[in-house]
């Protein structure tokens, strides 16, 4: 059975060039090219957008290994159900603004990234737009589950999912060691990356990325409208540190230094300094 695949007609595939891009482009500290990467995702995959919608579909076919085969061909019909009901014209429309765009923005070398998962997503897209004869898509299906049984073994080595307890414990090390509860931006932190392992950590990175350059800026304001040298030079010695954050493993012990500075960021603007 051999398979015609568009990965431009892939919204998965579109999405992940844009997640390389924006890793990429912190990697080389190229503001700029992060900066065009952020607000492109924003602008085609933010909360209610329909390639947002179609990409949920996509990830819902993913990491089936912990579900017996009954549940996994409820969950496939369900997807090729919604799938269909999607606008095809309208996400087709949106898919070529959005190749054009990367195309202008970031140059034809995007789509010649590697993506690791690349046969996963292609075989999901040819399932869900269920263009096969009866037989080629019952038997891509039960590849798909054939596959999915293959890496069970793989999937629980490397999917590091936080439970519930890991998470309490850290928490409270975290309270106990700075004696303070968690505000806001702390919250959303650990609530990414409790979930990571949903997205591949795609969600936690890319919040990682704007608030990184969101608590940059705050301390950078805060030396520009201080007189004490003493409190500048410190907040200088913060901000030197924060920079090969873009190159840093995301585990606890970062999530840890993240969380103190904003921790730090958050009672200097209480206090007004």
């Amino acid at each position: 059975m051999r398979l015609n695949h568009n990965k431009k007609r892939n919204t998965a595939f579109l999405y992940e060039v844009l997640i390389k891009e924006l890793s990429v482009a912190a990697i080389k500290n190229d503001d700029g090219r992060k900066q065009k990467a952020v607000k492109v995702l924003k602008e085609y995959f933010g909360k209610g957008k329909i390639l947002d919608k179609e990409l949920d579909i996509y990830k819902s076919l993913h990491n089936l290994s912990d579900y017996e085969e009954f549940t996994i061909n409820k969950i496939l019909f369900e997807a090729k159900k919604q799938y269909i009901l999607l606008d095809r014209r309208k996400v087709y429309s949106i898919q070529s603004r959005l190749i054009n765009e990367i195309n202008r923005k970031f140059g034809k070398d995007s789509w010649d990234i590697f993506v690791a998962n690349f046969k996963d997503i292609a075989t999901i897209n040819q399932i869900l737009n269920q263009k096969l004869n009866p037989k080629d898509q019952v038997l891509l299906e039960e590849k798909l589950y054939s596959e999915t049984r293959k890496k069970e073994e793989v999937e629980n080595q490397s999917i590091q999912k936080v439970d519930n307890l890991a998470v309490k414990k850290f928490v409270e090390r975290f309270n106990d060691e700075y004696t303070e509860k968690l505000n806001e931006g702390q919250k959303t932190l650990l609530s990414k990356y409790i979930t990571s392992y949903q997205d591949d950590g795609a969600g936690l990175k890319l919040y990682l990325y704007e608030e990184i350059d969101r608590l940059k800026a705050a301390l950078k304001s805060n030396i520009e409208g201080s007189n004490n040298k003493t409190t500048s030079e410190k907040l200088n010695k913060v901000i030197e540190k924060m920079k090969n954050y873009n190159t840093r493993s995301i585990d606890r012990g970062f999530l840890s230094e993240v969380m103190t500075i904003q921790s730090l960021v958050s009672e200097l603007i209480k206090n007004g300094n």
